[in-house]
C-alpha cells in the first residue's frame, strides 16, 4: 500500500469534516484570486465559521519566492491603522526585531516580543492572549501573530481588509496539529476582538 503523502494526509482534513476546500488541484477558484503561473506551488484552503485556514508551500525559478507556511487568517472590523507582529521570546530578538513595544505586564514582556510601529498595545495582547499563545508555541514552533492590513491579498475575502493571522514557517498536516492551531488560534482571535470592543 502506498503512504500518504502530507498533502493528502492534511487535505483528509477538510473532506472528513465536510468543510468546503480549494487545492492547486482544484479546477474552481472561490478562495484564491490569482496563482502566478511560474510558481511551482501546492496549497489547501479551507474555512471554518470565520476563520480561513492556509497552508501553502511554493517553489520558483526567480530567487527568493520560495516560501512554506501554515495559518489560519480572519478578517478584523477595526477602523485604524494598528500593525503588530508577535512572536514567543527568543535571544536573537534584540538583534532581528526593530520596533519592539512592551505592553508593561512583566509577564507578558518576559514570554512574547512584540514588533508595531504603534504605541496602542496595552489592551490588544493581554495575559490570556499570551497564555494561550504559548501554548499553542509548545505545539507548533515557529508560530507568529500578525495583525496587518491588506495581508494576503491573493485570498478574495482578505483583499482590502484589516487581516489577523496565526502563522509557522512549516507545512501543518497532522489532524491533531490542525486542530490545535485552529482551537488555540481562535481563541487569541476571539479574545482579540473582544479587548478592542
Amino acid at each position: 500500500m502506498e503512504e500518504k503523502s502530507s498533502f493528502d494526509i492534511l487535505l483528509d482534513y477538510p473532506k472528513e469534516k465536510g468543510l468546503p476546500y480549494e487545492t492547486n488541484r482544484s479546477t474552481e477558484r472561490f478562495y484564491l484570486s490569482t496563482n502566478d503561473p511560474i510558481l511551482n506551488t501546492k496549497y489547501v484552503l479551507f474555512k471554518t465559521d470565520s476563520i480561513l485556514f492556509y497552508a501553502l508551500d511554493s517553489y520558483a525559478a526567480k530567487a527568493l519566492t520560495t516560501k512554506t507556511f501554515t495559518g489560519i487568517h480572519s478578517v478584523l472590523d477595526w477602523k485604524n491603522d494598528f500593525e503588530c507582529s508577535v512572536y514567543k521570546k527568543d535571544w536573537l530578538d534584540s538583534f532581528l526585531r526593530k520596533n519592539k513595544k512592551k505592553t508593561g505586564n512583566k509577564n507578558i514582556d518576559r514570554k512574547l516580543t512584540i514588533t508595531t510601529k504603534s504605541a496602542q498595545i496595552k489592551n490588544i495582547i493581554d495575559a490570556e492572549v499570551a497564555a494561550t499563545f504559548m501554548q499553542l508555541a509548545k505545539r507548533i514552533t515557529p508560530v507568529q501573530l500578525i495583525i496587518q492590513d491588506d495581508y494576503l491579498p491573493t485570498i478574495k475575502d482578505l483583499i482590502g481588509k484589516k487581516v489577523i493571522g496565526i502563522e509557522t514557517s512549516q507545512w501543518v498536516y497532522q489532524h491533531n496539529d490542525v486542530d490545535a492551531l485552529l482551537k488555540y488560534g481562535g481563541e487569541i482571535m476571539g479574545r482579540i476582538k473582544a479587548n478592542r470592543r
